[in-house]
């Protein structure tokens, strides 16, 4: 932790009067976490160097390396800080989160006291436009600026059987883009009072997400939708005219577009990205993801006829 925020102080007469950027990822989102921090400097050239923080369980040297060569020379500046998991250990995550999403709780632990605002964004996203106006937004006393749950926000409004495990608070936001007032973070115990909710809900479903929409209750600030977009799964991007597009658009749940058998609409506009990273995907790649992009699409027209009731394919 304090070779982080030495390196904070060494690095901080070079960089503009812009917001870092905090993510957590594991390992296993090395490609996600390039696709996403080159869809970002691509589009935020005029703030170059960029300030990145990787929060992490350990990733390896190899695999940081093939990330920041992922990245235009001079683009952005990197910072790694291990994250111990074992404080998180009894809390529960759904099968396609891994316990890294926890890390997003301690971000204050990491940073220097001096650091009055940060930008927390998810590696399974891609930025359109550029961040200026988010960096620069005023959050009129609130802890964090967020953007509703496009899924969960509305069932909790309705009060349906299906939010009965969920925190009841005003409103609920999606934790995958959040900028962050750090001093009204820690003069609210953000950290505490989530960790507070968890250990007494450890089976709560959408495990620090609803921590913090617990402890943010009634304490943030509603961004334009377009900083968050969610709805992915029936929206070709590559469609609309680029000043039309969502400025971030989030891959939330499991359609992620660089899982060939989840047949995203948004596959090849994702794999343009990610084609300009170390993470390209070779000829036999793009082979094999066809091969289960047209297996999962065959075994769905199954299962709606009734050929796969009784047996799993």
């Amino acid at each position: 932790m304090a070779d982080l925020k030495e390196s904070w102080a060494r690095s901080a007469h070079t960089v503009r009067a812009t917001c870092p950027l905090v993510f957590a990822c594991d390992e296993g989102y090395g490609m996600p976490l390039a696709t996403t921090l080159r869809s970002i400097v691509e589009t935020n050239a005029d703030s170059w160097p960029l300030e990145f923080h990787v929060l992490s369980d350990g990733i390896s040297e190899g695999m940081r390396t093939k990330i920041i060569n992922s990245l235009p020379v001079g683009s952005a500046s990197m910072h790694w800080a291990t994250v111990e998991l074992g404080l998180f250990s009894k809390f529960s995550t759904l099968p396609h989160i891994s316990k890294i999403t926890y890390a997003r709780l301690l971000i204050p632990r990491f940073l220097p006291d001096t650091v009055a605002k940060v930008l927390y964004l998810d590696a399974d996203l891609l930025v359109l436009r550029s961040l200026d106006p988010l960096w620069e937004m005023d959050l009129e006393g609130a802890i964090v600026g967020a953007v509703s749950d496009a899924f969960w926000g509305p069932v909790l409004k309705r009060g349906g059987p299906e939010c009965k495990n969920m925190p009841r608070v005003r409103d609920y936001f999606n934790a995958g883009v959040l900028l962050i007032d750090l001093n009204r973070w820690r003069e609210n115990r953000v950290s505490e009072k989530a960790l507070e909710y968890l250990a007494q809900h450890p089976q709560s479903p959408f495990s620090d997400q609803d921590a913090l929409n617990v402890a943010c209750n009634d304490l943030w600030k509603a961004l334009d939708p377009r900083w968050n977009y969610q709805n992915h799964r029936d929206y070709r991007i590559a469609d609309v005219r680029p000043d039309q597009r969502p400025w971030i658009v989030h891959f939330v749940r499991t359609t992620k577009p660089w899982i060939a058998s989840a047949r995203s609409y948004n596959a090849p506009f994702y794999d343009a990205f990610r084609s300009r990273t170390r993470f390209a995907r070779t000829r036999v790649e793009k082979l094999m993801d066809l091969f289960r992009s047209n297996w999962a699409g065959l075994k769905n027209v199954w299962r709606r006829r009734g050929f796969l009731r009784t047996w799993t394919v």
